[in-house]
């Protein structure tokens, strides 16, 4: 079996998958130890079936012992060793880690020197890691990061128009995130289209509260919307995206606030949130919308011009030679409102599609550009999950 784990600072969300067939990993266990170090709460799914525990998990080391014990009172594994893998969902492995990796104290370092660009993300994982190590040493552990897919951005790309010496000092460039959503997606879609992998060209549009678009070029990620930090790029459910870089200043002077009072009012005051005074859900907004709500219907529309004008600059990049545009996560999967006003606002490209397909309800992946399209549009579903557990699978 191999254990996938998606590690926070007071959580750790896991699938367990069966991999006695290793062309087809079958996940049959997911849960979330959460509310570690307070009181501990463990919610499990076995096969579907939902069961609920409190446990005492004063610290992350006690969470992986209690997650093992339930396994075994619930039969879903005989001992320990039968977990030969665990892959570790990981936000930042900033410019060092270009691939999936064995964790080893080397790895260890890397994670725990750039906290300082995930201080909220790293540290959570560090201190999984660690128990995991602990309490299944036998198990290889594996980090797959989230921004290693978008080290193949040329360096114009990434860069910002700052002194040089921000760079090579401080590490301040654009790193982007979705990393395994997006080769999730490539993957997929490469199949779907029966076309080498490394002659893919793409536009993806991981569309869920955190929101970004990534340009993929020959099958790798040549620019991506998200930024430094996940703040950048698409106004998202609570996140501003794009803003002009003054408006700190001036909000600092008009509020009588600090850096980190409005750094917080741009992570979790604004997008959705914040111009609808709503939600910062779309299904909510898109409801408001279809009752005229004017606040609603103009953040749709800024929302979807916004993903629209990227979609636009990265046909740009891929000089017009655009194997697919996918729609995917959450709001892309789901929401044919959102969709549609998206690819409404796509002027510039011949493009058309499927009123009746965009509404149609699927499993995996769903073709919507109708026969007139110059270019394939899908709604794909992403599984970041199943994409660690067969990365994990190859260091078995």
């Amino acid at each position: 079996m191999i254990l996938v784990v998606n590690p926070g600072s007071s959580s750790i969300k896991f699938k367990l998958y069966d991999i006695s067939n290793p062309s087809n990993p079958i996940a049959f266990v997911e849960g979330l130890a959460e509310r570690i170090g307070v009181d501990g709460f463990l919610t499990l799914k076995i096969n579907g079936i939902k069961k609920d525990y409190n446990d005492d998990m004063s610290n992350h080391e006690m969470a992986v012992q209690v997650i093992l014990n339930r396994f075994q009172e619930n039969n879903v594994i005989k001992n320990i060793d039968e977990i030969k893998g665990i892959g570790f969902r990981i936000v930042h492995g900033g410019s060092q880690v270009i691939k999936p990796v064995l964790i080893d104290n080397k790895i260890k370092k890397v994670i725990e020197n750039n906290i300082k660009l995930a201080p909220l993300h790293n540290p959570g994982a560090l201190t999984a890691i660690n128990a995991f190590e602990i309490k299944l040493p036998s198990s290889k552990l594996v980090g797959c990061f989230d921004t290693s897919f978008h080290q193949t951005m040329p360096t114009e790309k990434f860069l910002y128009p700052l002194p040089i010496d921000l760079y090579q000092k401080y590490s301040v460039r654009k790193y982007g995130f979705h990393g395994i959503s997006y080769e999730y997606i490539t993957q997929k879609t490469a199949n779907i289209l029966n076309k080498d992998i490394n002659k893919v060209n793409l536009i993806i549009c991981h569309l869920g509260n955190g929101a970004s678009v990534c340009c993929v070029k020959n099958g790798q990620s040549f620019d991506t919307t998200m930024g430094l930090t996940p703040l950048a790029g698409l106004m998202m459910g609570t996140r501003s995206g794009d803003i002009d870089p003054s408006i700190h200043q001036y909000l600092a002077k008009q509020m009588n606030l600090n850096i980190e009072q409005i750094t917080d009012l741009l992570n979790k005051n604004s997008g959705l949130l914040g111009v609808s005074q709503i939600s910062s859900d779309m299904r909510e907004i898109t409801k408001a919308v279809k009752n005229s709500n004017k606040e609603a219907i103009l953040t749709l529309n800024m929302w979807a011009q916004r993903v629209a004008d990227y979609v636009v600059k990265y046909a740009n990049y891929l000089e017009g030679q655009i194997d697919a545009i996918i729609f995917t996560a959450g709001v892309g999967e789901n929401s044919a409102d959102a969709n549609s006003a998206i690819l409404d606002k796509i002027n510039i490209l011949d493009i058309k599609y499927e009123v009746d397909k965009i509404n149609l309800n699927y499993d995996d992946y769903i073709k919507i550009s109708s026969y007139k399209s110059k270019y394939n549009i899908y709604k794909i579903r992403t599984n970041e999950e199943l994409m660690i557990c067969e990365e994990t699978l190859k260091f078995l």
